[in-house]
């Protein structure tokens, strides 16, 4: 069972020494076979990253340790305070080669995601010869066998094995998953899982890492050499040793000579960075007033060339057409921010004023209720100028992530004489057209259907589970209402790529989106229990401070501390329904709340 299977609570991270991370480096190739002379740096830095942080963790299974994070807070290897260094699902989808993998079927990773061991049924031979008990060994599924989702702990010595029918007993003690909470801890960016992965160890180019490696030993011997003599080296000295080793900074008068001749390594890295400063000089950079000319002619093409459903609000008007009109520029400037206005209110009451367009409303709460006439000479003699392409529709549908919400149904223990008379599994779940055929075959297997064949007669066994009493005739569709009431309710997510989340307990969650004004008359929209749905808190932060133009923060729940909550300034409900459609969350999953009306309707 996974060690993160229950909430785990984590202190807050620090940054560890450079001198730590080499050792805790050197430690884990021991630990796990790699020459760190045989590896590239970039390969190295997967491993463990150049910035790494650590923070010690307490399970309510009994478990304490620490955790190493990268800079973004993600994740990257685990102890405890008896164990070695354990690398993570994010670490292992970098470095698939540090350890072993053995394979199972597709659905046994959704069990092993809600926190169960791997058995020996559920493995798939042929083994790796690495498959010995106590080896530390990564689970995959066949169908992608080089991407690692648990990590865990061999129990028995799987070579052994050429046929896995017929054995019992637990192949891999699983520690950690794909879907524990150690997975979970990252709640600002959102690591998809791999498609495929190269399982080759990568090699080193010969020459490089090697010649770096002598450089710093050279370094050391030298410093190495001055502290045992305790004296100060001589200039003549310093100076032949700096030839040969570089860079190493002279502390006499020959410093001023070393920089009069830099080496040729010094100087590639000067005329490297001399061209850089160059590059960014040559960079166009806007004014405000440039800025505000560009966001007005977005507005004329608007006018000119797309057919706009009016009234429309001030948010949706601004992404769906002002944003994707504007002239060709750097992406910074493309920001209501970046203008003289600051606001999109102040720039939509600047435009109504020039006669553009009409609006109605307050503050943020505006909408669009009226635009000048095509016809006018102003958009008539306006030329069209160039704008970013929207990507097609056929690569807009490739990265879209449709959701399929599969509504599921557990037996509970008034329905279990049900199965037993079906023989059908009694600790299984099933969907809702499962059930209805289930109870039709028990209908009819036990002649309880009527003479018009809508109703069915109550026996013991059904009165048992829909509570009704047995003998009377009943409706098919209302005893199956009552028949799938007491059925204990689950859901799973399903994407368009086949990936499945691991199955729910409980009722199908609804992300909440309230539109309400603060003190001070500031209108703001909250967005909570969006989690369920793999949607990171700080990914889907920073895209709605994108898309709405406006501050966004994250904190906790208002009603529910528990639940994590985003909030941006405006009224953004009906865009952020948009957003969450197009990340495929079905509308019936989406519960929205304007209290601004309200409060308007009230008056």
């Amino acid at each position: 069972m996974s060690m993160f299977k229950k909430q785990t609570l984590v202190k807050p991270s620090a940054n560890i020494k450079s001198s730590e991370r080499r050792k805790l480096l050197s430690q884990i190739c021991q630990v796990y076979s790699l020459s760190s002379t045989q590896l590239p740096k970039s390969s190295l830095e997967d491993i463990l990253p150049p910035i790494t942080k650590r923070a010690t963790f307490k399970s309510p299974l009994g478990y304490s340790g620490s955790i190493l994070f990268d800079n973004q807070e993600i994740p990257r290897w685990f102890q405890t305070r008896d164990s070695q260094l354990y690398p993570t699902v994010y670490t292992l989808w970098k470095c698939p080669y540090l350890i072993p993998t053995i394979q199972t079927h597709p659905h046994v990773i959704d069990i092993i995601g809600n926190g169960a061991d791997l058995m020996i049924p559920g493995t798939v031979p042929p083994f790796d010869s690495r498959l010995k008990r106590g080896a530390v060994v990564g689970v995959v599924s066949k169908q992608r066998p080089g991407v690692i989702m648990a990590l865990g702990i061999c129990k028995v010595d799987m070579t052994r094995y050429e046929s896995v029918i017929g054995r019992t007993g637990v192949a891999v003690e699983i520690i950690h998953s794909f879907n524990d909470e150690l997975a979970k801890i990252n709640r600002e960016v959102d690591v998809p899982v791999p498609e495929m992965l190269d399982t080759t160890m990568p090699a080193v180019i010969e020459g490089e890492e090697s010649e770096e490696k002598t450089l710093e030993e050279q370094v050391g011997d030298l410093e190495l050499e001055e502290t045992k003599e305790g004296n100060e080296v001589p200039p003549e000295s310093c100076e032949a040793k700096s030839k040969e080793i570089t860079p190493i900074e002279a502390t006499n008068g020959n410093a001023n000579e070393q920089q009069t001749s830099p080496e040729p390594e010094a100087a590639e890295e000067e005329e490297a960075t001399t061209e850089q400063a160059e590059e960014e000089d040559d960079t166009v950079k806007l004014t405000t007033e440039e800025i505000d000319n560009f966001f007005t002619r977005a507005l004329l093409q608007t006018i000119k060339l797309d057919k706009v459903d009016l009234p429309i609000t001030a948010s949706t008007f601004m992404s769906s057409h002002i944003y994707k009109n504007l002239p060709i520029m750097d992406s910074s400037y493309t920001n209501i921010k970046k203008t003289s206005y600051k606001k999109t209110s102040k720039y939509l009451k600047a435009m109504a004023k020039l006669g553009y367009l009409d609006v109605k409303g307050k503050d943020e709460d505006l909408s669009i209720i009226k635009l000048i006439a095509s016809t006018t000479p102003i958009i008539e003699n306006f030329v069209p100028h160039k704008i970013n392409k929207p990507k097609s529709t056929n690569q807009q549908d490739s990265t879209k992530k449709q959701m399929n919400i599969k509504l599921l149904y557990k037996p509970t223990s008034k329905s279990r004489m049900f199965f037993n008379k079906l023989d059908k599994q009694y600790d299984s779940i099933y969907t809702s057209p499962e059930l209805r055929t289930l109870l039709e075959s028990y209908a009819n297997k036990f002649e309880l259907i009527g003479k018009n064949k809508k109703t069915i007669r109550i026996d013991e066994t059904l009165a048992t589970i829909t509570s009704n009493k047995q003998g009377p005739q009943v409706a098919r569709d209302q005893i199956f209402k009552q028949f799938l009431s007491n059925f204990s309710p689950h859901y799973q997510i399903i994407l368009s790529n086949g990936e499945a989340f691991p199955i729910q307990k409980g009722q199908l969650p609804k992300i909440t989106i309230i539109t309400e004004m603060k003190i001070g008359r500031k209108i703001i929209t909250r967005v909570s229990n969006f989690e369920k749905f793999n949607i990171k808190p700080g990914a889907f932060a920073e895209e709605l401070r994108n898309k709405c133009s406006g501050s966004s923060t994250i904190g906790q729940a208002t009603h529910n501390p528990a639940i994590t909550e985003v909030q941006v300034q405006g009224p953004h409900g009906k865009l952020i329904i948009e957003i969450l459609k197009d990340k495929g969350i079905p509308i019936s999953c989406i519960e929205f709340e304007d209290k601004v009306k309200k409060k308007k309707g009230k008056k």
